[in-house]
Order: C-alpha cells, then sequence, then structure tokens
C-alpha cells in the first residue's frame, strides 16, 4: 500500500467514519467530542502508525534473517514466498493468513496480559475514556512484540509478504473500529466475529472482563479457548487500569522501562493525587 493512500485511510477516512458512528450511535453519550488525555492518545495514533510501518517491520526482518541463510534466499526471494504456501493462488493466500495472523494475534495480546509483559500492555489499557482515538496508545515494544509473533511465523510459512499489505487497510480498521465507543455486537455473528461491544469489556477491571476477550477480528478464538465474556443486557462503562501508568505521553512511553521501586513511587504520587 503506498504511503499516500495509508496516511488518506489512517488520518482522514478512519478517523471522520469512526466520529461519525459514534456521534450517532454513541454507546456512552458525550456532551463534545473533546475528551480527557485527547492530546495525548493524538500523538500516540501519529506515534503508532509510524512505528507500526517503520520501525516494527525491521524486527520482522531481523527475525527472519536466519531463517533466510538457512534457505541461501536473498531478501526478495524470500519475501516473494516460497514452498508450498507459495503455490497457493495469492488471492486464496490473503484469507488464509487473515485467520492464521489472527490466531497467533490471539496468543500474543493472551501473552501481554502475563506479568512478565503486562506492564508494557497496561499502557494501551491506561484509557479510561475508550473510544477509536484510544486504541493508537500503543507502546512501541507492544508493537514489536505484536509483529514478531504475528508476522513472522506466517512469513517463515512461506507466504507473500504482500498479503500483509492487501489486508493492512482492512486489519488497520478494524483495530481502530474495535474501540469505538460504539455498543455494537453484531447480533447473530457476536461469537464469530470481534466487535466492540465485546472488546470494550476486554478493558474494563482486572476483575471484570480484562483478561478475556483477546480475539482480534474473531471472536471465535475466545469461544474456541474460553476466554468469550459477552453478558447479555450490560455494556461496559468503567475502563483502565489500577497500574500506576502516568498522564502524559512522554511518562506512558518511559514507565514500561522503569525499575519496579520507580513505578512503586508514581503509585504513591498518584494515591496522594487522587
Amino acid at each position: 500500500m503506498e504511503v499516500r493512500t495509508a496516511v488518506i485511510i489512517g488520518f482522514a477516512v478512519v478517523p471522520v467514519v469512526c466520529v461519525l458512528l459514534e456521534t450517532l450511535w454513541p454507546s456512552i453519550p458525550r456532551r463534545t467530542l473533546v475528551r480527557h488525555a485527547m492530546v495525548t492518545d493524538a500523538v500516540w495514533y501519529v506515534v503508532q502508525s509510524w512505528v507500526a510501518r517503520s520501525v516494527a517491520p525491521w524486527g520482522v526482518y531481523a527475525a527472519l534473517v536466519p531463517l533466510m541463510a538457512v534457505l541461501g534466499m536473498s531478501a526478495p526471494d524470500f519475501f516473494r514466498g516460497y514452498g508450498p504456501a507459495a503455490r497457493i493462488p495469492f488471492w486464496w493466500q490473503v484469507p488464509i493468513v487473515l485467520v492464521l495472523a489472527d490466531l497467533l494475534s490471539y496468543w500474543q495480546h493472551r501473552l501481554f496480559h502475563t506479568r512478565a509483559l503486562w506492564r508494557v500492555h497496561a499502557v494501551h489499557h491506561s484509557s479510561r475514556e475508550l473510544d477509536w482515538l484510544s486504541s493508537g496508545r500503543f507502546h512501541p515494544l507492544n508493537e514489536i512484540g505484536v509483529q514478531l509473533v504475528n508476522v513472522v511465523p506466517v512469513l517463515a510459512c512461506g507466504f507473500h509478504s504482500a498479503t500483509f499489505l492487501v489486508l493492512a487497510p482492512f486489519t488497520t480498521w478494524f483495530v481502530v473500529f474495535l474501540h469505538a465507543n460504539l455498543d455494537w455486537s453484531f447480533g447473530p455473528l457476536r461469537s464469530v466475529v470481534a466487535s466492540p461491544a465485546l472488546h470494550r469489556w476486554h478493558h474494563t477491571s482486572a476483575d471484570e472482563g480484562r483478561d478475556k476477550n483477546f480475539g482480534g477480528v474473531f471472536a471465535v478464538w475466545d469461544v474456541l479457548f474460553g476466554t468469550f465474556y459477552l453478558p447479555a443486557g450490560r455494556a461496559a462503562r468503567v475502563f483502565g487500569t489500577d497500574d500506576p501508568v502516568p498522564e502524559g505521553f512522554v511518562g506512558q512511553l518511559v514507565y514500561p522501562l522503569l525499575p519496579v521501586r520507580w513505578r512503586g513511587a508514581l503509585a504513591g504520587r498518584a494515591h496522594g493525587a487522587a
């Protein structure tokens, strides 16, 4: 996908569509479009887009270099695909890659909810007013981990790297849409396709639904692996985490890198301010 097309989709089409949907069918009605931490999330939205396109792919490349060496393939040849997967017609590879990458995404997401990696992912969960712009509050280390787990195994199987480029406009929009201030569950497809209503429960407290609903595109993984949570007749209303994630872009950027004792000090200041 050309850079111009990506910019138009990510910074014009997606925001306009999401704001329109949230205005017409809000899960939590608002009197104004402006909200607390909007500037912070806007900065994250730009930074996250840059990291996803310009930084994380180098991690993918570095992880695949040893395999290229073993196969004796140059990078251009490798990324065009090889083996049985490459012999599948390209337009059949695209849906196969979507399903495989989303299954890997499910387990990657669960991995970031473990104690070892949670402090990185906690930045994403620190939004207390969840809407489409909250999707960009995503630490660079989190994005690099996502691509290492979701993309590297698929390309290692021999699928053409262009499948991810074809899917990028859809996956970019869908991730943002999942965080939108909408109470849509997709009715009879609620247990097959992930929805804003489903994902918003994922951003609630640990005692509610935080460790549920890990699916990125398909909710069926949550059904299969016992993490599906969509209570009837209720909608998620309270979001965020008790972790001492600071407010502001710079604080959130350095937070996962801080020693535990410093994070404890942040927690003390946060309680004191409260």
